[in-house]
């Protein structure tokens, strides 16, 4: 951590703005933690506001029974970060089930931003842009990181063992290392929603499809 913020520190004194950039990219990545804990704290603030209604005896019938749905629906995307209502839901761990775990969760959680119910029908929609979208980002970013890893490494040889000038200006490293990761991380969600595809389509194939997909 105080490596990247001495990085960014002299990058805001040269004027570097690539630097600045590079090295805030990822001061924020390193600290992501902590806005997941707040997030979370949110969802958990949430749901004991619909479990609290619920406890009131003002809150009856129909009123009752939306609030029920709506702390089902609070308590699955506290556990899976997946906010989606019943019928939707159960189409998804249907899926899910019948998987046999050839996909596991993690993909339906990153490729939720993906689904479309409407009128019965479970539907995963992945474009051909979003494709070719994620094949680059795949086919480009996975190899620019691994040669982001190894620069590093080799810049810290250079460094620390031969007591060298690094073979190569930390912004590049830090330029590679960011682009890299940033494209792979932009195709996980399209790689995730590909692979529930072709699990849905080899469902549909062995004769079990889900009812509505």
């Amino acid at each position: 951590m105080w490596e990247f913020s001495k990085v960014l520190a002299q990058g805001l004194e040269k004027g570097d703005v690539l630097l600045v950039i590079a090295a805030t990219l990822v001061l924020v990545v390193m600290n992501v933690h902590k806005l997941s804990s707040f997030l979370l704290e949110r969802k958990r603030h949430r749901l004991k506001s619909v479990e609290a209604a619920l406890q009131s005896e003002h809150v009856q019938g129909l009123e009752r029974e939306c609030l029920k749905e709506r702390a089902a629906t609070e308590h699955f995307y506290a556990a899976t970060g997946i906010m989606m209502e019943t019928a939707p839901r159960q189409r998804l761990l249907r899926i899910y089930e019948r998987s046999g775990g050839r996909v596991q969760f993690v993909h339906f959680k990153r490729a939720a931003s993906y689904f479309h119910y409407e009128d019965g029908s479970f539907e995963v929609r992945l474009g051909r842009f979003e494709r070719w979208l994620m094949q680059l980002g795949l086919s480009v970013g996975i190899p620019l990181f691994a040669f982001s890893l190894a620069l590093l490494f080799m810049t810290l040889f250079w460094v620390f063992l031969l007591g060298s000038e690094p073979w190569v200006p930390w912004s590049t490293w830090l330029l590679f290392s960011v682009v890299g990761w940033a494209m792979v991380i932009s195709s996980r969600s399209a790689y995730s929603a590909r692979c529930i595809l072709k699990e849905m389509k080899r469902q549909s194939e062995m004769g079990k499809p889900d009812e509505g997909v």
